[in-house]
């Protein structure tokens, strides 16, 4: 069984920590490379280590630019307290897919963060 199938069978048995470790093998054996770069971070936000995880988006973004990396790395950039991060990420996700209400939301929730009140 190839890596990135095992990580995925561990993943799903949330021992999040043994994920990672096979996620990285599989990543560094060019096996769903992107994927498995970006279900490290995934793992990473689990555990609550959102820094961890924010360069693994940066890299798994690099390989493929999909609108959910872009949103999990902007959620990581808001759980790290970095509102102006976020808010570009979250933007870039919207743009990549606009019917992303989840997108839709977070950014609304940044913005109104930013609105001094009278």
């Amino acid at each position: 069984m190839e890596y990135f199938q095992k990580a995925n069978a561990i993943y799903n048995t949330k021992d999040y920590s043994r994920a990672i470790a096979l996620y990285r093998k599989a990543a560094e054996m060019k096996d769903n490379e992107a994927s498995a770069l970006y279900n490290t971070a995934v793992c990473f936000i689990h555990l609550k280590e959102y820094a961890k995880a924010i360069p693994i988006f940066h890299s798994a973004i690099a390989l493929r630019p999909e609108s959910k990396y872009f949103f999990n790395l902007a959620y990581c950039y808001a759980m790290c307290v970095n509102k102006q991060k976020a808010l570009y990420y979250f933007n870039t996700a919207w743009t990549l897919n606009n019917e992303d209400e989840d997108c839709e939301k977070a950014i609304n929730l940044l913005l109104k963060s930013y609105r001094i009140a009278p």
